[in-house]
């Protein structure tokens, strides 16, 4: 259960919209729009995507407010919501892994910025920089469903074990094992490809 201030804030405006207060509504959608963008970009690469599907948590949210129960964070309801309508693009999609461009982009929201490539001064290091930025996206987005929601939420978004396990509404030990999985799988992944390439 959510502890801090700052949380406790975010139960009793939640508590507020869920009785049809649209300015507590507001108020969370300011706090916490940039963060369930830069989920759904680290699960989909394609940054408009991730703003309208951001747009589009925030409405199931709003129409979902009155099944909200603050048996835990704010955030652990809107990541559930987010990684459901993600869920719910994989399939409409066919369950293909995204196009992942080639192109310098930056993550969104206050996650840790794991793919961002350093400066360099040096023309032909920034284009391997960017090289490698892409190898490890595509690694990524290449992981099955299960595997990468995982590693998103716990490498990605800073998240604690436990909390995507309430996110995800399955065991510590399966988020640990399904961990382990991701990062071996990524691991093989760029190592063959350092092989091939080498």
């Amino acid at each position: 259960m959510c502890i801090s201030a700052a949380e406790e804030r975010d139960i009793r405006l939640m508590d507020q919209a869920r009785e049809g207060n649209v300015d507590a509504f507001s108020l969370l959608v300011g706090r916490y729009r940039e963060r369930a963008e830069s989920f759904l970009f680290r699960l989909l690469w394609d940054r408009e995507k991730a703003e309208d599907g951001a747009q589009e948590v925030f409405l199931r949210l709003w129409l979902a407010r009155r099944r909200y129960q603050p048996r835990a964070c704010f955030t652990t309801f809107l990541f559930q919501v987010a990684h459901n309508y993600w869920r719910d693009q994989v399939r409409k999609a066919g369950a293909r892994p995204p196009e992942v461009e080639l192109a310098a982009e930056q993550p969104m929201g206050s996650g840790r910025p794991v793919l961002r490539a350093p400066a360099a001064t040096e023309p032909h290091h920034q284009l391997f920089l960017r090289y490698q930025q892409w190898r490890i996206r595509e690694a990524i987005a290449h992981l099955p469903d299960v595997y990468r929601a995982v590693f998103v939420l716990v490498h990605l978004e800073d998240n604690r074990l436990a909390e995507v396990a309430e996110i995800l509404d399955i065991p510590v030990g399966t988020v640990k094992s399904r961990m382990h999985t991701a990062v071996r799988l990524l691991r093989g992944w760029l190592a063959t490809e350092d092989e091939e390439n080498g």
